[in-house]
């Protein structure tokens, strides 16, 4: 009899270092409380947590990211923006997370996002736009001031360090989006019309200076207009005629070259009989 008890009593305690031996992973913190009370902070390895009488906590120490949701926020010059953004997290005291907050991400996300709502109620559209450096900076200064609890009397600080904030995106209403995307269409509509009215300026200027150059000298108009006529062949599907000038009479007829000397006695002898018929007539 004696010898079962003794058995028993053996598995009954074996049983118990067993449930008593917990394995704390490098990346982990444990906080541990004896009857209630807070006795330490369990570091990684093989520890021994007594049942009953002592209990802990797991805190993960890696670095965490919190996703603040898209939220509705007014500016100053009262348009209403929708905002995101992440938060990057580390804690550096575990038993200070487990003692001081409660739920740390819920927590963390309200202080976020009302830090963010004072933020931007105090710029104006443009410049919450163009400055999320600096919006995301304000917060992350403002966060670790919340954090610290520097202004509180009994000062109860969360144990966690804000590394860095990112904003991701900001949202215009869909009105105030086709409004800019005329303005913006309506100033490149603008700009164009300038460089192309400028464009012509600067052409007509051109093709003055080359008027002139080319009135005194005619040798230099034609071998323009031979360029020209390269210019043209080298198209491709172009069918282009040339005609030179010595088929052309002043008159603007056209006349082959190998016809014109009969042309000028024609016209002599047309004039010779037109004189004639006139004297007869007198």
């Amino acid at each position: 009899m004696a010898l079962v008890t003794l058995l028993t009593w053996g598995i009954v305690i074996l049983f118990l270092l067993i449930i008593s031996l917990k394995v704390i992973n490098q990346y982990e913190r444990g906080v541990k409380f004896t009857l209630g009370k807070f006795s330490g902070v369990m570091h990684p390895g093989l520890r021994v947590v007594i049942p009953i009488i002592q209990k802990y906590r797991r805190v993960d120490i890696r670095q965490t990211t919190l996703e603040l949701p898209p939220q509705e926020v007014m500016t100053k010059d009262q348009v209403n923006l929708k905002i995101d953004g992440v938060v990057f997290y580390r804690i550096i005291e575990p038993e200070k997370v487990v003692l001081n907050v409660e739920n740390l991400e819920e927590q963390l996300e309200a202080k976020a996002s009302s830090e963010l709502k004072e933020i931007i109620g105090n710029k104006t559209m443009k410049e919450s736009l163009s400055d999320r450096e600096d919006i995301a900076k304000k917060l992350l200064l403002m966060l670790n001031e919340a954090i610290d609890d520097k202004n509180a009397k009994e000062k109860r600080d969360w144990g966690i360090e804000v590394k860095a904030i990112q904003i991701n995106n900001i949202e215009l209403p869909k009105e105030l989006i086709r409004a800019m995307s005329k303005q913006a269409e309506a100033v490149q509509e603008k700009e164009a019309r300038i460089t192309k009215a400028q464009g012509e300026f600067e052409a007509s200027r051109k093709f003055n200076e080359a008027s002139k150059l080319y009135e005194g000298s005619p040798s230099a108009l034609r071998l323009r207009e031979l360029q020209t006529f390269q210019e043209i062949g080298t198209e491709k599907n172009t069918l282009m005629m040339v005609i030179p000038s010595t088929m052309t009479a002043g008159d603007g007829k056209w006349v082959l070259p190998m016809g014109l000397n009969e042309l000028q006695r024609s016209e002599a002898k047309n004039k010779s009989e037109e004189r004639s018929n006139k004297k007869g007539k007198k």
